[in-house]
């Protein structure tokens, strides 16, 4: 099932949406972040008019969603006149998998503009190889992944950024929930660093979308570029940079990974 066929499967009920996930979607015994938090937004959708467009997304993830029926509740927290604030409660099996907060605003006229900087390519997306994705999870297949910059996952590598290019390879479109999902679909640079396949799991995630308009054909490519900030105790914080396929950094992302290699 493709991420676009899964949205559009939202279903509303008398108590909130329902949707079902197939195991394709897997990632361990979860269900990959991503779709999780794109399915919450695509909710959140349905109460807030697109018109104001989604400048930040907070993921919670509480435990693991499993594949199947999920029920999702959802609310408009607060409206103000420019901005938007709604909560969606991802439920599995009568437990809450997750909670995303979503904020939406129009845009003002400001005396801050400060773009956000993009950083060089390496390389052109076309100069790179389809990679060798041993011991992918399964949600991985409903990608395509050129990487200009990566160590190898288990490798005990020492800590480097990395420099990806992405796309859906069977979306029907590409809009807000599609990206969401997309800028979550790279492994976490801290499994290089692990000398053997180990679990990893995603605590929070948050992005920020510094220019939300989203106007490119669905097989167009991105580049994520992430980084590891910092990482003690069992848990690693990373930051990301998202480019448009033009080369325009668009959008951040962090992330607090718990790691258990």
């Amino acid at each position: 099932m493709s991420f676009t066929t899964l949205l559009d499967s939202i279903r509303a009920t008398d108590s909130g949406y329902r949707v079902a996930i197939d195991a394709s979607w897997g990632q361990g015994r979860a269900t990959f972040g991503g779709a999780v938090a794109g399915i919450a937004n695509e909710v959140l959708r349905r109460l807030v008019p697109r018109e104001r467009p989604l400048r930040s997304l907070h993921t919670t993830f509480v435990g693991p969603a499993a594949s199947g029926e999920w029920h999702l509740r959802a609310e408009v927290v607060r409206v103000g006149k420019s901005v938007s604030v709604a909560r969606c409660d991802v439920v599995e099996s009568d437990r809450i998998a997750a909670t995303v907060i979503g904020v939406y605003g129009g845009a003002r006229t400001s005396a801050v503009e400060v773009p956000l900087e993009a950083i060089a390519p390496l390389c052109s997306v076309a100069e790179l190889p389809p990679p060798q994705m041993q011991h992918a999870p399964t949600f991985t297949g409903h990608f395509d992944y050129r990487w200009a910059r990566a160590a190898s996952l288990f490798s005990s590598a020492d800590n480097m950024p990395t420099q990806v290019y992405v796309r859906h390879r069977h979306a029907a479109r590409m809009d807000e929930s599609h990206l969401i999902a997309l800028i979550d679909c790279i492994p976490s640079p801290a499994l290089a660093m692990f000398r053997a396949p180990a679990p990893a799991s995603s605590l929070t995630w948050t992005v920020e979308l510094i220019a939300p308009d989203i106007d490119v054909a669905s097989d167009a490519w991105w580049r994520l570029d992430t980084r590891i900030d910092a990482a003690a105790n069992g848990y690693v914080h990373e930051t990301g940079v998202l480019h448009d396929p033009a080369g325009r950094a668009v959008a951040l992302t962090r992330q607090l990974v718990a790691v258990f290699g």
